[in-house]
C-alpha cells in the first residue's frame, strides 16, 4: 500500500535573512548601466535575403503611414463632405432661381392671359367704356368746357370756316362722338354769295367758297381738312319755303371731298315775302338769294326772338341739334374713307 502524506506537516519557511542575501547576490551580478547581461543576438544566418530585412517596416513607420493615410482619409472625406455641401448649395441656389424663374414666367404669363381676356372680352370692354362715359358725363356736367379738353387730340384736325358755336360746338361734338378725339377749331370765313342763298347751288357754292377764301389767304395749308355750313333757303313745295343747311367736308390729302345736307326746318310764307320785298330789284348778288337772311326778318317781326334762336322758337329744335345729326353722319362716312391707320 501507498503512504499516505501526512497533514500535518508544514511547509519551508524562508527567513529574512536569507532575502537579503538573495538581493544582494543579484546586484551584484546586474551591470552598472542597469541594462541586462544577456548577449546580443547573432546575425542572421546568409540564406535569408537583405531585402527581407530591408522591405520590412518597423512599427513606427507602419504607425506613421497608417496615421498619414488616416489623414489623407480624414481630408479626402472633409473635401467631399465640402463638395458635396457646395454642390448642395448650388443646387439650391438653382432650384430657387428656377422657381423664381418659373413663378416669374407663370406671373407674367397669367397677366398676360388676363390682359388678353379683358381684351378680348365685350363685357369686360363695355363696362369700361361705360364708366369712362359716366366719370366723362360727371366732369362735363360739373364743367361743362372740359369736355372740350377731354376729347381733344387724336389723328383727327379740323378746321371749320366760322368761330360761332351753332357751326363749331356741332362740328366738334359730332366728329369726337364718332371718332373718340379729334381736334377741331374755327377760322371765320366769308362765302362771297348773298346775305341769304337760296337753293341747294347757292348752298353748296357759298360752304366751297369759305374754305378756298381761308386757302387763297393762307389762313390755312392746302393739305388742312376743313368742314364749312352754309344755311339757306329752298322752296320744296309750291309756295312752302324751309331752311337747309350744306355741309363740305373737304381733304385734300387723302382725296376726299363729301357734301350732306341738315333736316329742313319750315319757314312761315309771310317771312319769306318779306325778305322779297326788302331785296333791291339791283342787288349784284340776286342771282344767289337775298340781301336780308331769315333770322332778321323774323328778329325784326318778333323783337323777343333773336335772329340766332329763331329755329327753336319755330320749330322747338335749334339749328345746333339739327346740324350735330348731319355732322353725325358725315363723321362716319368720313372714317369710311379715311386710312385704317387713322382711326384709333
Amino acid at each position: 500500500m501507498m503512504e499516505e502524506t501526512s497533514s500535518d506537516e508544514q511547509p519551508e519557511m524562508v527567513t529574512r535573512e536569507e532575502v537579503e542575501q538573495a538581493e544582494k547576490e543579484a546586484n551584484a551580478q546586474s551591470p552598472p548601466d542597469g541594462r541586462t547581461s544577456f548577449p546580443a543576438p547573432k546575425p542572421l544566418p546568409s540564406f535569408f535575403p537583405n531585402s527581407y530585412t530591408t522591405n520590412t517596416p518597423s512599427r513606427t513607420s507602419v504607425e506613421e503611414d497608417s496615421m498619414q493615410s488616416g489623414n489623407s482619409r480624414q481630408e479626402s472625406a472633409s473635401t467631399q463632405s465640402e463638395s458635396k455641401s457646395r454642390v448642395a448649395s448650388l443646387s439650391s441656389v438653382n432650384r430657387k432661381r428656377a422657381h423664381m424663374d418659373d413663378d416669374s414666367m407663370s406671373s407674367t404669363y397669367q397677366t398676360s392671359s388676363l390682359l388678353s381676356w379683358i381684351s378680348g372680352n365685350s363685357l369686360v370692354s363695355k363696362v369700361v367704356e361705360k364708366t369712362k362715359s359716366s366719370v366723362e358725363s360727371v366732369i362735363t356736367t360739373l364743367d361743362p368746357g372740359m369736355k372740350e379738353v377731354i376729347r381733344t387730340g387724336g389723328d383727327i384736325n379740323i378746321v371749320v370756316t366760322s368761330c360761332k358755336d351753332s357751326k363749331l360746338g356741332a362740328v366738334r361734338e359730332a366728329f369726337q362722338q364718332v371718332f373718340g378725339l379729334a381736334t377741331v377749331t374755327g377760322q371765320e370765313s366769308e362765302s362771297g354769295t348773298a346775305a341769304q342763298p337760296v337753293g341747294y347751288t347757292a348752298g353748296l357754292k357759298g360752304a366751297e367758297e369759305r374754305i378756298q377764301h381761308l386757302r387763297r389767304s393762307s389762313t390755312i395749308s392746302d393739305e388742312q381738312v376743313s368742314v364749312s355750313i352754309e344755311g339757306f333757303i329752298v322752296e320744296l313745295l309750291p309756295d312752302k319755303w324751309y331752311e337747309m343747311s350744306c355741309i363740305v367736308l373737304q381733304d385734300p390729302v387723302n382725296h376726299i371731298d363729301l357734301q350732306t345736307f341738315s333736316q329742313p326746318t319750315p319757314i312761315p310764307t309771310q317771312y319769306i315775302h318779306s325778305a322779297q320785298d326788302q331785296t333791291p330789284s339791283d342787288y349784284p348778288l340776286r342771282w344767289a338769294g337775298l340781301s336780308v337772311s331769315i333770322g332778321q326778318v323774323i328778329e325784326q317781326a318778333n323783337p323777343h326772338i333773336g335772329h340766332v334762336d329763331w329755329q327753336r322758337a319755330l320749330v322747338g329744335v335749334d339749328r345746333r341739334e339739327s346740324l350735330v345729326l348731319a355732322l353725325r353722319s358725315m363723321a362716319y362716312l368720313y372714317s369710311q374713307k379715311l386710312p385704317t391707320s387713322m382711326i384709333s
